[in-house]
């Protein structure tokens, strides 16, 4: 009885080459799906961001304007938008308003006290800025109503701890201005 031979389907060689081949492919896949994805600008961002606006901040002594848009609760954080400034409300009367301190409030630290701020077809005026850490802050009270038609404008400051989260909370107060 004669023996039986076996013999490779591939040789090494080719088995070499046909995994060089299916890196090239993948990696040829994988490049055009996420190499022709298109980009996502800040303008991109911040135009889908606007279409939800519910209304438009104003600072005119920093030339500050923005749309804003409600947020809500995820847990125990706000969905902070990207590039606009965002509005929660507990209380009909005290709105808080918060941004990101390198976008949207970028500039907000150079408001001074007494500055006119325009929210939703009303006048207010900064009755108070205060930088506090972050552990210090209640938002419970930030969020308690007041007598008076109250915004709250909130953003990072301090030294950055990891991404877009800082030591502390610049907190600018304003009251509605007084009818004249």
């Amino acid at each position: 009885m004669g023996s039986v031979i076996y013999r490779k389907r591939f040789s090494d060689k080719s088995i070499a080459w046909i995994i060089v081949f299916a890196m090239y492919f993948v990696g040829a896949i994988t490049f055009l799906y996420f190499g022709l994805q298109p980009s996502v600008s800040s303008k991109d961002v911040y135009a889908a961001e606007a279409a939800t606006s519910d209304g438009t901040l104003e600072i005119p002594t920093i030339d500050f304007s923005s749309p804003t848009t409600t947020v809500h609760l995820n847990g125990k954080n706000l969905e902070v938008p990207e590039q606009i400034v965002g509005s929660y409300s507990v209380h009909d009367n005290k709105t808080l308003l918060i941004g990101h301190s390198s976008t949207a409030f970028k500039n907000l630290a150079q408001i001074s006290l007494g500055q006119k701020i325009l929210y939703h077809d009303k006048a207010y005026l900064v009755s108070n800025i205060d930088a506090r850490e972050k552990s210090d802050i209640s938002m419970k009270t930030i969020l308690k109503a007041e007598e008076k038609d109250t915004i709250i404008l909130m953003t990072c400051a301090g030294e950055q701890i990891s991404g877009n989260d800082y030591t502390h909370r610049l907190i600018v107060t304003a009251v509605e201005e007084a009818a004249k």
